[in-house]
């Protein structure tokens, strides 16, 4: 089935609110493992999450046994092709078309496809690079809540859609506009508005205080730097979701995130920074599967998806989303009251979503 441009974008918009509700519940039940579970273990998740990239890597597998057998099945339905062309051309001799010879369209378009594909070790490269990038932007993000407020880094971190314009205005993957500036600043503020009324809500003197605001802050904004890259990267070397086997993509990125990722264990482990320690109970064990297989697994690929289909500022201010969604979470789940400020900042986060996509 063939779609236009409107209804590619219209897909990955949908697809990118789907993206959106996952990360929201994802965060919730983090948020229940962290605080409620008692299992504060950040790096074991993160690591767990990214290694189930790697069962994309079976579906590759089964698919790849498939793909051989459908190709004997065309390699014999070829051959009787020829033949039965052979047999139509010695039918037709004295006609007209003898200077025409047919051209099955299909294998035109199938030529051409194969052609655009990325190669399995083109696919692996660029999932080398993805992950190193996936993961700096992970890690600095993570660890900047450590030095500093968590407003501070929300806000930081939101900078990643002007990081997006910019590089991808460089490397001619987004036209830079003063509409879109305008949008990524509306957003920004909308954050900055949520996040300081958080910080004031919540300003009590039993409350954590930040430890080291530079340093972190500094990590916050090297994390939405590097996710500003590697959104880019994604968009300039695939450019089109027929361009690259995604299942494949992925379970490079999870053998690779596996392998890098594992001497750090030990590192942390013996340092005291997080001491390894399995879950204690199935709970936390459900709880992590859970997050893994929809929060990483299934989010990620719609992700990447949503970022193919739109743009990867649209999908970079998209995940701004996530924040005033959280909110209404708080409100239903939490019985909170949000303050005008709070309503003010959601309606910016929307408006700027808005202004980019119409």
């Amino acid at each position: 089935m063939y779609f236009t441009e409107r209804h590619r974008y219209a897909i990955g918009i949908l697809t990118l609110l789907c993206v959106v509700f996952i990360w929201v519940g994802s965060s919730f039940l983090m948020n229940n493992i962290f605080a409620n579970q008692k299992y504060n273990k950040p790096f074991i998740i993160t690591y767990t999450c990214t290694a189930s990239f790697s069962l994309y890597l079976l579906y590759f597998i089964c698919n790849k046994k498939r793909h051989i057998d459908k190709q004997r099945m065309t390699n014999f339905n070829t051959a009787l092709y020829d033949v039965l062309s052979r047999s139509s051309s010695e039918r037709s001799l004295n006609s007209n078309d003898d200077n025409h010879p047919h051209i099955d369209p299909h294998d035109v378009l199938s030529s051409m496809h194969d052609e655009e594909k990325l190669t399995t070790r083109q696919v692996a490269e660029l999932g080398f690079t993805f992950c190193i990038l996936w993961f700096a932007a992970n890690w600095s993000t993570n660890a900047s809540i450590a030095y500093t407020s968590v407003a501070s880094s929300t806000i930081l971190s939101s900078t990643s859609g002007l990081f997006t314009l910019i590089i991808g205005s460089l490397f001619g993957v987004e036209k830079f506009t003063l509409i879109k500036l305008a949008a990524v600043l509306i957003s920004i503020f909308g954050v900055f508005l949520i996040s300081n009324g958080d910080e004031f809500s919540s300003d009590e003197p039993g409350d954590d205080i930040p430890t080291n605001p530079l340093f972190g802050n500094l990590l916050a904004l090297m994390g939405a730097f590097f996710y500003g890259c590697y959104t880019i990267l994604l968009k300039l070397r695939i450019q089109n979701e027929s361009h690259v086997n995604m299942p494949l993509f992925f379970g490079f990125v999870g053998i690779f995130n596996v392998i890098l990722l594992s001497p750090i264990f030990p590192l942390l482990h013996f340092t005291g920074l997080e001491q390894f320690e399995l879950p204690p109970n199935i709970t936390i064990w459900t709880m992590i599967a859970i997050n893994a297989l929809i929060g990483t697994f299934l989010s990620d690929y719609l992700w990447l998806l949503a970022v193919l289909l739109t743009s990867p500022l649209t999908a970079t201010l998209g995940l701004s989303l996530t924040i005033p969604i959280a909110l209404i979470g708080d409100i239903f789940f939490k019985g909170l009251v949000m303050s005008k400020e709070y309503w003010l900042g959601v309606f910016m986060i929307v408006g700027g979503f808005l202004c980019v996509n119409f």
